[in-house]
């Protein structure tokens, strides 16, 4: 088959004229606006040790992943999320005497999403961390920060999720579904609560557990 190379490739896309001088404008005031708050900029590289996002670190699955070797045969990844390259870097670099600390970031995240999913496999995110503080005054702090940022860009309306790893695999290991928790996740972060439904119905959960 034919490329046609002035095209991308799926998922991918350009952003040029207006709607770039747009974009960089508005990734320049959600940067200020969390510096604000005294988080310090860090930059990652974009591709880590695959190791570096496996399921205990990471967010997304192994089959969403772009992976490649180098010369040494070492599996390598795209990065598909900034959180654990960042908690590498600050294990690394610093001590607990020295926490907490707060980094921001603005970069560029690879995910191999199927085509159906109806999102792009190359995104800019933006976001911050608060690295050994898990205190109550912590979390009000981010959660201020976001609110911050968008009220910032003139959203008005807007709803914060709040998530929980910990808490989502102790729900699945109570139901004795937690072989499923990749499969579900997927679902959920989609917002396709028929589909949560109709998985947790197949697997024999009952009404009570499901709620």
């Amino acid at each position: 088959m034919k490329i046609d190379l002035l095209h991308t490739p799926e998922g991918v896309r350009d952003i040029y004229s207006d709607e770039c001088a747009r974009k960089l404008v508005i990734e320049d005031r959600m940067h200020k606006k969390i510096r604000q708050y005294g988080y310090r900029d860090i930059e990652t590289p974009s591709f880590e040790f695959f190791d570096i996002f496996n399921k205990e670190r990471g967010s997304v699955e192994s089959k969403y992943m772009y992976k490649f070797f180098d010369r040494d045969n070492n599996t390598l990844v795209l990065r598909p999320d900034l959180t654990p390259s960042i908690a590498r870097c600050a294990a690394k670099y610093y001590s607990d005497e020295q926490l907490p600390i707060k980094f921001c970031y603005n970069a560029k995240t690879f995910i191999n999403n199927t085509s159906y999913q109806g999102r792009l496999k190359e995104t800019t995110q933006i976001g911050a961390e608060l690295i050994g503080d898990d205190s109550i005054y912590a979390d009000a702090e981010i959660l201020s920060m976001v609110a911050d940022v968008l009220l910032d860009n003139g959203l008005k309306e807007f709803i914060i999720e709040i998530s929980d790893v910990n808490y989502f695999k102790g729900l699945l290991i109570e139901a004795g579904i937690d072989h499923m928790a990749g499969e579900l996740r997927d679902l959920i972060q989609e917002k396709n609560y028929f589909g949560v439904g109709e998985l947790l119905k197949s697997s024999g959960v009952s009404d009570a557990q499901a709620k």
